[in-house]
């Protein structure tokens, strides 16, 4: 006997049968999924008709799929030269224009006056408070 078959003999034992069939052990041998043989027949039936591809349809579709790849590949690469050509051309053109750009030479002297003008006028200003004071 197991340890399992032990165990649930003492425990029949100890708690009593209270059915009048004779005790009977489980001992694990006995096929609790039975299923007829008709199933049985229906299952092998379904197992011989398989879904699966053979070995040369599934070359043939893993080259189609390789091919598909490298087109794929091909088509990004051709749009990241384009996008690369696109940002140099820009940064040509940028490179191009020389440096401060922004300003142009009129405006400069403009903005000198101005500054000019608002430090004397800040000048009058504290001048004037310090003398008011």
């Amino acid at each position: 006997m197991g340890k399992n078959q032990a165990y649930k003999a003492m425990q029949k034992a100890r708690l009593g049968s209270s059915s009048a069939a004779p005790d009977e052990i489980e001992d694990g041998m006995v096929d609790g999924s039975f299923h007829s043989p008709e199933w049985h027949a229906a299952r092998l039936a379904s197992l011989k008709t398989s879904h699966t591809i053979t070995w040369e349809e599934f070359k043939r579709k893993q080259k189609e799929d390789e091919m598909k790849k490298g087109e794929l590949e091909a088509d990004t690469d051709r749009m990241m030269r384009e996008y690369r050509a696109q940002l140099d051309a820009e940064r040509a053109h940028k490179l191009a224009q020389g440096k401060n750009r922004s300003r142009s030479k009129s405006n400069d002297r403009k903005d000198k006056k101005d500054k000019d003008l608002k430090k004397r006028s800040s000048r009058k200003r504290k001048i004037f408070e310090t003398l008011n004071i």
